[in-house]
């Protein structure tokens, strides 16, 4: 289960990303898109949201390590772009690549709730 405050994180930042791409902020909006799926990789992967330090990988790499494999090549570009532009001008299409890699996060997180449930004692 993701500590409930990676989720907060997300969502949060995630809101903040199409808050500014709407206001025409592209700079905020791509910041906020990368601290989101950072976020959630995080969250999957089981960090503590609290801890005295946190692991430095870049964001392809945990993509990668929550997947236990290579991404997808629309994916993989996604986070490789979004690591690149995380304080650039295009917020449309680092808001889409957000979008695209939290989508595909999903599927490892609710594989991963549906594990702990089988396992989890009556």
């Amino acid at each position: 289960m993701i500590h409930p405050k990676w989720y907060e994180r997300h969502v949060r930042h995630l809101n903040d990303a199409l808050m500014a791409l709407e206001e025409g902020d592209h700079r905020a909006a791509c910041y906020n898109a990368y601290v989101s799926v950072e976020a959630l990789a995080k969250g999957i992967l089981g960090y503590d949201p609290y801890g005295h330090y946190q692991s430095i990988k870049r964001l392809p790499a945990l993509v990668k390590e929550v997947a236990g494999a290579e991404p997808p090549e629309d994916v993989a570009k996604c986070a490789a772009c979004l690591e690149n532009k995380a304080f650039e001008e295009d917020g449309e299409k680092c808001v889409k690549c957000a979008e695209v890699i939290s989508n595909y996060l999903y599927v490892f997180l609710k594989a991963k709730e549906r594990a702990e449930q089988i396992w989890r004692p009556y």
